[in-house]
């Protein structure tokens, strides 16, 4: 897969990161869980969470505007992207972007693929599903074992862009990688009580992601999350790993 700067590549594999390390965070490998104090769900916020997460969970499918803000690490505004995001538990997930590029990310389970379109290269790069993030398969796979784990929450207020959010933050997520540690915070929406802001802290950065007009639908749509690549597009084998900091090896 062809490598380019901080606005592809990067911006592709900071969502799958982000994901991932939600992912290892709210619903960790059985090994990291089997024998936690306290037992599944465990910890001050558990509550919380489940209402927060419970519905999106057990619904057949989701959609929702996605709105990404990075942190420049010279200091400098927040990059921000947009695009629209469609999730179906046990099903896949895919992810676009707005703007010229355009690029769209779907990670779908029923047909064994992982596949990242870039308009841009009138190019389509696929890696069968085994080799997608381990940690973004779960989410889509086992996607009710976020309620199962030992989160560990606890309230805490953030303030983004000036604004002061109130959620919880959960457990310290040790990636295992060379990106070290993200430590994960998420929040609802004021009127819905569903899961609307996600804050992802690393060494490196910061990403947050609003979920916003989050809709729960209750059916579910192959049409929802198959490439909108044109028929006859270019298809190009790609490493997965390519897309994240520092690699996924799990």
């Amino acid at each position: 897969m062809r490598r380019r700067g901080r606005g592809s590549a990067p911006r592709i594999g900071a969502v799958v990161a982000a994901l991932g390390a939600a992912c290892l965070a709210l619903a960790p490998p059985a090994a990291r869980t089997a024998g936690s104090a306290g037992g599944p769900g465990a910890g001050g916020g558990a509550p919380a969470v489940d209402r927060m997460l419970r519905p999106l969970i057990e619904a057949r499918a989701a959609t929702a505007r996605l709105i990404l803000d990075r942190s420049d690490p010279f200091g400098g505004p927040p990059e921000r992207t947009t695009g629209r995001l469609w999730y179906q538990p046990g099903r896949g997930l895919r992810v676009r972007f707005d703007g010229s590029g355009g690029e769209e990310l779907v990670a779908d389970h029923v047909h064994g693929a992982f596949s990242l379109y870039r308009p841009s290269e009138r190019t389509v790069y696929r890696a069968p599903w085994e080799r997608a993030p381990a940690r973004l398969r779960r989410l889509i796979e086992e996607p009710s074992r976020i309620l199962e784990s030992d989160l560990r929450a606890r309230p805490e207020r953030l303030v983004f862009l000036g604004t002061a959010r109130d959620g919880l933050r959960l457990r310290e997520a040790s990636l295992g990688d060379s990106t070290g540690a993200r430590s994960l915070w998420i929040g609802p929406d004021s009127r819905s009580g569903l899961l609307r802001w996600i804050c992802i802290a690393a060494p490196e950065d910061t990403v947050w992601f609003e979920l916003r007009n989050l809709a729960l639908h209750r059916t579910a749509s192959d049409r929802d999350i198959a490439l909108s690549a044109p028929r006859g597009t270019p298809v190009e084998p790609m490493d997965p790993r390519e897309m994240l900091p520092g690699g996924d090896r799990r």
